[in-house]
């Protein structure tokens, strides 16, 4: 982590905040999965093992591939920041450069949009688990939404920039066709905190 942490305060382009975003699914995930097991195996919750079983699962898998997506992201803007640090000392390396961004920024669309679709997955768990998990670690679902709900935001920035510097109008009019993009999750960040609080009986 301080590893990460000074690569992150460096002057390097990468990694940024699209590895950030990757980072915070990937804790929010783990918190439910913390939660899950702090429910599984106590009586007062064994009408809701098997569905808690479920959501560990998920939550685990949704770990994994969210720690993929802080590397994913890092590789592929590394690749935009490499492609703008190409001559273009004539009309050849200035097509030639410009072809090569705008392949790179395209690819670079890709781990933020898929970071989102984990949030927006990862929102649904935590809905789910604030109802039926341990009350106990209730405020640590809360915790996991709040990192949803950050994730999915900031990827969504990163694919929004990426987006406004690609020309290539087919493309991002099919990117902007994507069903996460039209999720509202801070609707599910709001019931789920909504049900967090209620658990824990502290004002709305």
């Amino acid at each position: 982590m301080d590893d990460f942490l000074r690569a992150l305060a460096s002057g390097d382009p990468v990694p940024g905040g699209g590895s950030v975003a990757a980072l915070e699914v990937a804790i929010g995930a783990a918190l439910l999965s913390m939660v899950s097991e702090l429910t599984l195996g106590r009586k007062r919750y064994a009408s809701v093992e098997e569905e808690v079983l479920g959501i560990r699962a998920q939550s685990d898998n949704m770990r994994s591939r969210a720690r993929a997506l802080v590397d994913a992201d890092s590789v592929a803007y590394g690749r935009v920041a490499e492609a703008m640090r190409l001559p273009r000392d004539n009309d050849d390396e200035k097509e030639h450069r410009r072809r090569t961004i705008q392949a790179a920024l395209k690819r670079a669309v890709e781990p933020p949009l898929s970071t989102m679709q984990a949030a927006q997955e990862g929102m649904v768990l935590a809905t789910r688990l604030a109802a039926i998990g341990n009350a106990s670690a209730v405020s640590d679902v809360g915790t996991a939404a709040h990192a949803f709900l950050a994730g999915y935001l900031s990827a969504k920035l990163n694919v929004d920039i990426n987006l406004a510097s690609i020309r290539d109008e087919a493309f991002v009019q099919s990117i902007g066709q994507e069903p996460v993009l039209r999720y509202d999750i801070q609707s599910d960040w709001r019931k789920t905190g909504d049900m967090v609080r209620e658990v824990i009986g502290a004002p709305s």
